[in-house]
């Protein structure tokens, strides 16, 4: 096996014991000494990839939803692509995705502790940032094509989105009747969105 896919392993067996330990005992909870046995990893490993445990925390939230990122900033590039479908879509597959992760939690810790981690709090706000930004980018071009009905601003939109997504997540957690999955109902009707397969778009999230 090679240095490289050897480094990528290690680090993937770190961060896949971090999201487990971050995500049920928080990060104030859960030490390197966790994490490393969790992984079947030696305390050198984590040391060899991460300087301290706040830097380790970091590369967990900013991998955490760089899928959805990615999803979005590709959709806005392809041609012949349907917004509103691909939206929908690409915002079911992170929603469940990163609640089976456990990235959710993950989040949800790291915003209770960030002020005692300047460093992590600067990493959530430029994530959170990012976010909104490609959000905005989709829900113009999307206002551009006549899709949303809604009369507030894109930027406006992606933070409501983004509020909705983070609320949902804070209620599923506290009670896991609540499906998480039904934010994309609550948006749909929040955008107005102007489809004649608009229906059947609130549907797919049954």
């Amino acid at each position: 096996m090679k240095q490289q896919e050897m480094t990528e392993r290690t680090i993937q067996k770190l961060m896949n014991a971090g999201i487990v330990l971050f995500s049920k005992y928080g990060y104030s909870n859960t030490s390197v000494d966790q994490i490393v046995k969790a992984a079947g990893l030696s305390k050198g490993a984590f040391y060899a990839h991460f300087p301290t445990k706040e830097a380790f925390l970091m590369k967990v939230l900013q991998d955490g939803i760089s899928f959805y990122f990615e999803d979005l900033r590709e959709l806005l590039t392809q041609e012949n692509r349907d917004l509103v479908d691909e939206f929908i879509k690409f915002s079911v597959d992170m929603v469940v995705k990163v609640y089976e992760k456990g990235f959710s939690a993950v989040l949800l810790h790291s915003a209770m502790t960030c002020q005692y981690l300047p460093q992590v709090q600067q990493e959530l706000t430029k994530q959170m940032e990012e976010w909104r930004t490609d959000l905005t980018r989709l829900f113009e071009a999307m206002k551009k094509e006549g899709l949303i009905g809604s009369p507030l601003d894109a930027r406006t939109l992606a933070t409501a989105g983004m509020a909705l997504f983070n609320g949902y997540n804070v209620q599923h957690y506290i009670d896991d009747r609540i499906d998480i999955k039904e934010i994309l109902k609550v948006f749909v009707e929040l955008l107005q969105i102007r489809s004649p397969r608009s229906h059947a778009i609130t549907r797919t999230t049954d």
